[in-house]
């Protein structure tokens, strides 16, 4: 079981995407996350793809807990939330200071402070171009939806997904569902209606991810299938299903498509499609559907990034702040702390020399890895570590030039970034 509030958890990456279905991301995107594969991981990322080649509106989705600071392993998802507005994704983030002040005793004003000097910030600061940013405590639409989508699940589906007991705090129940809302709101009619959502997470927040799908998937009025390689569509509910049936049929014949329809068993079946059309056709129907449902919402899609390995080995985490570097360190603080980094090298410069290194287990190694965008660069440091040709203290060195020169950007950027908030934050909505 993945629990997405454990701070200390270490992953089989193989062994998650043949557990719980997780698809490979295999050519999907030219990006250096997907090129390195720090992206292992997708959920319905044909979706966006889909959406992308035909020119259609999609959106990014992505949230942050005001609690704490910015750190390189959490500016992994704003970096994929930049690369994907630059793709022409529309970009949603969520303040998270419900959450923050039942789980941590934040108070709305400070998470304010540190939610737009700790993050947004250095967001705007490394290329976010306009977009909404919202805190929930001042946003109706997920509230409202949160109502509508808890009366979707049970306690006995949270219990198998999260492992939940009697004695779990209502919080716990609480926080998938607002999750889902914050997510799923961004699809509402007077949003833009169903389109296309991608969500960067780590596959700690898997279960959320699996959960806001279902939801959004028992929410639906069509339900298409494959059945023997060609598309069926089946109609939910309890009422007469002909009118539905009927006008599924002509939107249907407008896009070339033909259909049988069987009222009995409250479906058509489309004879002139395959495999390929499943998303052509649901991206059709969903649209016809919103005119009569509200909450007619495409399932979110989701990247599932490895999880960069603290300075200390482990994961990276607030609760011990050397095994981390924040946005907001300086440059002389970030390179302390690469400096006593653990590595990947051998006891002495002779065996490194005469063995090479194990950059696969090295936090320096991964803020090449993770932080560069040349592939040449951080192959080149890669097979010098591998070969004995780099040297640990060389190869801290050099990692501490780089992140520090980052962060003295972001600085040098912070200012200007905080006179720009007004083109992101939206109002209170009411």
């Amino acid at each position: 079981m993945i629990n997405p509030w454990s701070s200390s958890q270490y992953f089989d990456y193989e062994k998650l995407i043949k557990e719980f279905g997780i698809q490979r991301p295999d050519n999907y995107f030219d990006y250096f996350m997907f090129r390195r594969h720090l992206i292992f991981g997708q959920r319905g990322l044909d979706y966006l793809e889909y959406s992308i080649k035909n020119r259609i509106k999609f959106n990014a989705m992505t949230g942050l807990m005001p609690s704490g600071q910015m750190h390189l392993g959490n500016k992994l998802s704003i970096d994929q939330i930049i690369y994907f507005q630059s793709l022409g994704a529309d970009v949603y983030i969520a303040v998270a200071d419900l959450e923050s002040y039942a789980t941590r005793g934040v108070g709305f004003k400070k998470a304010r402070e540190i939610a737009i000097n700790e993050y947004i910030a250095n967001y705007i600061s490394m290329g976010l171009k306009p977009c909404k940013i919202y805190f929930q405590s001042e946003n109706y639409d997920t509230q409202s939806l949160s109502f509508v989508l808890s009366n979707e699940t049970n306690m006995n589906e949270l219990k198998a997904i999260y492992g939940l007991t009697d004695s779990s705090s209502i919080l716990h129940v609480n926080s998938p569902i607002i999750q889902a809302a914050d997510v799923l709101h961004t699809q509402l009619k007077h949003l833009g209606g169903p389109r296309a959502t991608i969500v960067p997470v780590g596959v700690d927040q898997d279960p959320h991810i699996r959960l806001m799908r279902d939801i959004a998937k028992r929410l639906r009025v069509y339900n298409v299938k494959v059945e023997n390689s060609k598309i069926s569509v089946y109609i939910k509910g309890n009422e007469d299903p002909k009118d539905k049936i009927d006008r599924a049929m002509e939107i249907l014949a407008e896009n070339g498509y033909e259909s049988n329809a069987n009222y009995e068993y409250r479906a058509l079946y489309i004879k002139n499609s395959s495999v390929e059309d499943r998303i052509k056709i649901d991206m059709i129907l969903v649209l016809e559907e919103s005119a009569i449902n509200d909450f007619a919402f495409i399932e979110p899609s989701a990247t599932f990034q490895k999880l960069e390995t603290g300075l200390k080995g482990g994961k990276m985490s607030s609760s011990i702040p050397d095994s981390l570097i924040s946005l907001n360190d300086s440059g002389e603080e970030a390179t302390r702390k690469i400096k006593h980094a653990v590595t990947g090298g051998k006891q002495t410069i002779e065996e490194q020399k005469k063995y090479g290194g194990n950059p696969d287990i090295c936090p320096v190694f991964e803020l090449y890895k993770y932080h560069s965008t040349d592939d040449k660069y951080v192959t080149r440091v890669y097979d010098e570590c591998k070969g004995g040709v780099r040297m640990c203290g060389a190869c801290k060195s050099e990692a501490a030039e780089n992140i520090s020169g980052m962060l003295k950007i972001l600085a040098e950027k912070k200012d200007e970034s905080l006179k720009k908030l007004d083109n992101y934050l939206i109002k209170r909505s009411s």
